[in-house]
């Protein structure tokens, strides 16, 4: 069954990568987790003799997510903090525009 997990991680990074990059920039982070996630559910299934899901190795995986969550919440804050300027930009310019005309 691990490579059906294997294959979905790949597949929603894939997804991410090609068709939402230009959304937002947390996608590229959330991309590489997503690979890093099926490329270690790929190995726990397919490498015999190591067990990835536990020991060490699951606080690896742990850390890792964490880690990630960590850098991807000030991204998306930040990016979606730097829209609403943007955002707010247009607007007045559009204002000024048609009080000009």
């Amino acid at each position: 069954m691990g490579y059906v997990y294997s294959a979905l991680w790949v597949l929603i990074a894939l997804m991410l990568f090609f068709r939402f990059r230009k959304e937002n920039k947390v996608v590229y982070v959330m991309a590489v987790y997503f690979i890093f996630l099926g490329t270690w559910w790929f190995i726990d299934e397919f490498v015999t003799g190591i067990n990835l899901m536990e020991g060490a190795y699951v606080w690896v995986l742990r850390i890792v997510s964490a880690v990630m969550l960590l850098i991807a919440i000030p991204v998306y804050y930040l990016e979606r903090k730097n829209h609403a300027v943007r955002k707010t930009d247009e607007d007045t310019v559009q204002e000024e525009n048609a009080d000009a005309q």
